[in-house]
């Protein structure tokens, strides 16, 4: 075989750059596993927040956090099998304070409960600035209890640490066209977090530039302390057009990525692992939902063993608990 002139080089290298960067395949549609995910009584208080519940995290199958973009509280609860065991519910922020935080995303490392709001304005609203969606909270449980070393009120804040406004330089510096931007004119608003290793992943529905959609990764301890650098690096990630990321777990190796449209785009949800390190996007597993009306929202992983499917339960904005599905993700 001849070797390769110089211009054949470059076409080829054109080529893999191109297949590199390129949105993730699509995969056959996953169906929920029986049998159907059942509560033992419904989510406590606002039937607002039961419809419109936003993300998740398990410290262990005993000490879940869930949390929704209406109220200014959340809620533990427990898994057993395949049932769901609604807990306490635990205050987030303060009466006293103008608005709710907008949480969009819950996580879970290493003694801390994490929980997110959107950092952008409003979506129904967008002449709010939101100020109080610039809040990040941390939750402090017994590594091997998953439970609080303090007593969980929802009339009083009690053992919850808020960062507020520490991640707003970053997302101005690394995002400036979105920053303070509405999510229907492509500005930016955070729906998925994970902590892993000492970081924090925060993905964002919006903006979506090219097919492109963006992980911001900052140090975690960093975003509770005023001073400590967040050395914020942000990750473009090649979803496909006007699809954001709607929710983030972390799971060995790297990170699964809940995905659907950045607005009301006729999009799928999709589930997608992602590896941060290297940037390596695998096959994007489309999820069928009983409900098609519902919008994908909370991500949960309830199985990471090597070899074998993850094993995750996806939960809905729109009907009420959240319509929990579980799935059988291929690696």
């Amino acid at each position: 075989m001849s070797p390769l002139t110089a211009r054949s080089r470059i076409h080829l290298l054109a080529a893999i750059v191109a297949l590199a960067s390129a949105s993730p395949v699509s995969a056959d549609m996953l169906e929920p596993q029986s049998p159907a995910w059942q509560l033992t009584e419904p989510f406590k208080k606002s039937t607002d927040a039961r419809t419109n519940l936003s993300g998740a995290a398990c410290a262990m199958p005993t000490s879940c956090l869930i949390v929704n973009d209406e109220k200014k509280y959340a809620q533990f609860f427990a898994i057993e099998g395949t049932t769901i065991n609604p807990g306490k519910v635990i205050k987030l922020l303060s009466d006293q304070a103008s608005g709710d935080p907008d949480a969009e995303g819950a996580a879970y490392d290493d003694g801390y409960f994490y929980v997110m709001g959107s950092h952008g304005r409003k979506r129904h609203h967008p002449e709010d600035s939101n100020p109080t969606s610039y809040h990040v909270f941390r939750i402090p449980v017994d590594k091997a209890t998953g439970k609080p070393p303090f007593p969980i009120s929802d009339d009083e804040v009690i053992g919850v640490e808020a960062s507020v406004m520490r991640l707003r330089e970053a997302i101005k510096d690394k995002l400036p066209a979105a920053y303070d931007k509405p999510l229907g004119e492509n500005g930016a608003n955070i729906e998925g977090i994970a902590v892993k290793d000492g970081l924090m992943y925060l993905g964002f529905r919006g903006p979506s530039d090219n097919g492109n959609a963006y992980i911001l990764v900052v140090d975690a301890l960093a975003v509770f302390s005023e001073h400590a650098p967040l050395n914020a690096e942000l990750k473009t990630v090649p979803l496909g057009t006007t699809v954001g990321i709607r929710d983030i777990a972390a799971v060995s190796g790297g990170l699964l990525l809940l995905t659907g449209p950045v607005n009301e785009q006729p999009i799928t949800p999709s589930v997608v692992f992602y590896d941060p390190k290297s940037g390596t996007l695998g096959t994007s597993h489309p999820l069928k939902a009983a409900d098609t009306t519902a919008k994908a929202e909370t991500l949960l992983v309830l199985g990471d063993a090597a070899g074998q499917p993850w094993r995750v339960l996806v939960m809905f904005d729109g009907p009420e608990n959240g319509a929990p599905a579980e799935y059988r993700v291929p690696r």
